[in-house]
Formats: structure tokens, sequence, C-alpha cells
């Protein structure tokens, strides 16, 4: 047995592997299953018709056959049926294989309803069950019910969904409830099917012969480490970093940790290049690093509370920023609010902002007591404008850097024009291009007696921090290539506050001269 589970592991582990760029496949999944349905479409599980109708709702039927094809990859043989189907509307091959493999059943004992909606408490069944074959065993997580509204369920299906969710495979909408009985489309249950590949994966990793619940240097599953770990007396410093799994993010392999001290993390990286003020009035260290591993930390108390890192050079619990929203390790949910997949503790709260493609563009880990503290301030200083003015531009610069393209020179022509536009919108609240004085970008550039080849601009509104506006500008498809145009060579950031909202303007412009 033990020998069979490797082999499916491998096999799993091969499927990740070489599972090519995406972007060419065309599919009008949203843009947070995109990279799963296109994962299942390279893997030869689904195919381009349904790449191209991945809303509509998926039957049972349907989902039944993509979970043997995906049984026969991992075995590495043909799934026959070897009797007659035990159900009497249906008597199709897939599904009689996948019930004597004993992954599918009935909705009663002679029926399998083929042309039924699949529902979210029967995906977190099959998907059990899946796993069952392959001899991973899940186990419940401490509460009674996962889930305030699964109660009426029967028992089995209470406990395999508290199981499923124990292991971040399936979570529930942002609302905290599952809707066991909701029809999926065909995109959610895709999904579902990749992530207990990586599940399946994650747990097929070596240990080097060490039991993989006490290894220190294992990223464990979420269901073996969920409990805080001991603090006590750590025999050093680097101890307490792998202790503290979900509340360390490794940027070029070194360390940067929550709860960190101010001279514990100098000890680390050394002085920062800048000391900011913030939206929350707390500090925050800037380290730059030629803009090519550029992370900060925001302090209460003299601890870090938040660390952001808008580069691919982080790892975190074992995602990193090469991947999509597909190969995100221990993901509780994908949020719509904030296009960013999830991974959260009692303790700690990690957001990994995706862009438009569904790519992971970074990650922002905070303790969760300062993420539910609401805790930014309204009225901006000139000084603290200018600063988040100064931080909106370096997270430009970091993706121009990432995309090999030249940074921008800073012009403060445009920087005023921008400032003007972010205040006429604040004082007569709109967001728009249009001026209130019926101005464009172009022509408000223009006023300021600069000639250029060309130019654009972007605004954005957003609650809170700068973090927010930078996920707004990566998950928009036209603001996130305007900001990486290879023809601009000059910029202007403008930023002004109505309560806790930003409004935020970036003016462009290539071939950029004062008159």
């Amino acid at each position: 047995m033990k020998r069979f589970v490797a082999v499916i592991m491998m096999l799993l582990m091969a499927m990740s592997g070489t599972m090519p760029v995406f972007g060419a496949i065309v599919t009008n999944a949203d843009p947070w299953a995109k990279a799963s349905m296109e994962f299942a479409y390279n893997q030869g599980l689904i195919t381009e018709e349904n790449l191209l109708d991945a809303k509509r709702e998926i039957t049972r039927l349907e989902f039944c056959k993509i979970v043997v094809l995906l049984y026969e990859k991992s075995k590495g043989e043909k799934l026959v049926p070897k009797s007659e189907s035990p159900f009497t509307d249906c008597n199709n091959p897939s599904v009689i294989a996948a019930y004597e493999a004993g992954i599918i059943s009935g909705t009663e004992p002679t029926k399998f309803k083929p042309n039924d909606n699949l529902t979210r408490e029967q995906l977190a069944i099959l998907l059990n069950r899946i796993l069952k074959v392959w001899g991973i065993t899940l186990t419940s997580g401490t509460e009674k019910y996962a889930f305030s509204d699964i109660s009426i369920l029967e028992k089995p299906s209470i406990e395999v969904i508290g199981k499923i969710k124990n292991a971040g495979i399936l979570v529930g909408d942002d609302d905290g409830k599952f809707y066991p009985m909701r029809g999926l489309t065909f995109q959610e249950a895709v999904i579902g099917l990749v992530k207990i590949c990586h599940y399946a994966e994650q747990k097929a990793e070596p240990t080097d012969g060490k039991n993989e619940t006490t290894d220190e240097n294992k990223q464990p599953s979420k269901e073996v480490v969920e409990k805080t770990p001991e603090k006590t007396n750590p025999s050093s410093e680097v101890d307490q970093k792998n202790l503290n799994i979900y509340e360390t993010v490794y940027i070029n392999d070194k360390a940067v940790f929550l709860g960190e001290t101010t001279n514990q993390l100098k000890e680390s990286w050394g002085e920062p290049n800048r000391i900011d003020t913030t939206v929350y009035a707390l500090k925050r260290y800037v380290y730059i690093n030629d803009y090519e591993s550029y992370f900060f930390v925001t302090l209460k108390e003299d601890k870090v509370v938040e660390i952001f890192v808008p580069t691919k050079y982080f790892s975190y619990l074992g995602t990193n920023g090469e991947g999509t929203s597909a190969n995100i390790k221990q993901l509780n949910y994908i949020s719509l609010v904030e296009h960013s997949g999830i991974v959260e503790t009692d303790t700690t709260y990690a957001s990994i902002p995706l862009d438009y493609e569904g790519s992971i563009r970074g990650i922002l880990l905070q303790e969760r007591a300062f993420t539910l503290g609401n805790n930014e301030k309204s009225g901006l200083t000139i000084s603290e404008r200018e600063t988040l003015e100064t931080q909106l531009l370096d997270l430009i610069q970091v993706k121009r850097k990432e995309q090999g393209l030249p940074l921008l020179t800073k012009a403060p022509k445009l920087s005023s024009v921008a400032l003007v536009h972010s205040k006429d919108m604040v004082d007569n609240n709109y967001l728009g291009y249009t001026g209130t004085d019926g101005s464009t970008p172009f022509t408000r550039i223009l006023n300021e007696k600069v000639s250029f080849t060309s130019a654009s601009e972007v605004i954005a509104k957003q609650r809170g921090d700068i973090t927010n506006v930078y996920r707004q500008w990566i998950r928009t498809a036209a603001q996130f290539q305007s900001l990486l145009d290879p023809t601009m060579d000059s910029v202007g950031v403008g930023v002004s506050q109505k309560g806790k909202d930003l409004y935020v303007t970036v003016d462009f412009c290539g071939g950029y001269k004062d008159k």
C-alpha cells in the first residue's frame, strides 16, 4: 500500500512540476479560478469547451468523469468497470468504475441522479473519498460544527465538512457559512480538485526519516500545526523563528517575523533606507534593496505587526511569488474583496495579492488583532501625504524592476498635476479622469508647460493603506499595464484623503521635457 501511495504522490508532483506557463489558454473563468482551470486543462482533466464555459453549473456526472481521469493519471492505469451499474438511472462507465473504486455513491440506494447539479456538501464528500483512496486520512478540527449552517446535515456529512475545512481544502464564504446545498459552477468544482492535488503533493514531501509532525523545517499541514507552538525557553533566535511558521516570511531565504523588535530587525537587516509614517500613525521601516528585494514592516510598541513584500522573492508556508492562486499552500479562501488568497489563523492574517491573471504578486502578513483593528486615521498632514506618495512610487518602481523595465524619474510638475486631480475628486466626491472643469489628463499635463510623446493616467480610490491601492492596481489589467508601460520615463503621484478613503492619481509621461 505504501508503495502504491508513493507512486500516486510522485505522479501528482510531476503534474504540478510540469505545469506550463499560463496565459495562452482562453477561458471565461473568473480571475481567481483561471489558474486552476488552466492547470486542469493542461493535465487533460477538462476540455477546451469546459474552459470556455467555466461559469455554468456542473453536473454530478461531469464531475465524476473528471474524478476518474484524475484517478487514472495518479494510478497510471485505466479504471474499467467490473460489473453492471448499481444505479437504475445511470449506466455510464465512469460512474460504475468510480463507484467500484469507492469514490462515489448514489443520492439514494439505486439512484445516482447524473444530471443534478453537484452541491458543496457532495463535493466535500467526494474530495474526502479521493484522498482516502490515495491513502490520505484527514482529521477533524476542534469545532463541533465547522460552519454555522451545517448543523441540519447528517452526522457523516458534518464530520467530512469539518475535516475538509480543517485541511484548508474547502472553506466557507466571507460570511462564515458553508451553504452545503448550493450548486457549484464548473470552475468552483475544479478548484476543489486542484486543491486536493496540491494537498496530496504537500503530504508526500520527503521528511528525511523524521516524523512530519515534529520536523520543524518541514512545512506541516494545517491540521498538524493549528495549535500555537510552544515558545518557552527557545534555544536560539533561529529556533523561535522556526516555531512561528505562520508569523514568518522569508525574503531571499532570510527571515522577518511578526513580533520581531526593532533591534532584532536591525540585527538581521541593518538600518532601514527610510523610516516612514503611516495612516495608522505608526512607524514603518522601509528596506528598498535596489527595488529588487523591497519590503517594509509596520511597528507598534516596538514590535512588527505587519510585513509587506510586493516582489516575487518571498516564501511563506511553502508559497512563493512564482506561482498562481492554485499554488497557494494552506489556502483558506480566495477573497473577492481583496482579490487575494487568504491564509489565516487565530493570531495571524496573510493576504496574498493576485493580479488580473491570477498570478501571485507578493504577500501582506499581519497580526490578526492589527488586521481587525480598523486603525487608519483620518486627516493627513502634508508630510504624511508625501510619504504615501513616495511609498506608492516605490511600488511602481518595484514592479518595473521585476519586469526588467527602466525605473521612472519623479517629475515635480507631474506630481503637482496628479495632486490637483486627487484633491478635485475628494472635494467634489467623484472618481473619474475628467476634472470638474472639463480637463483631461492630457490637458492638465500640457497646462504645466511640459512636452511629451506619450502620456497616461491611473486613478484609484481605496479605503485604508497603500497596500489596498496596490491590490487594485494589479487586479485591473489596464492599470497594471499602464504601470509597466515601457515607453514611459517620468511619473508623478498625488494622494488626497476623504475620511479614511485614499484618492490616488498617477500621471505618466514618455519623452518628458520641461518647456
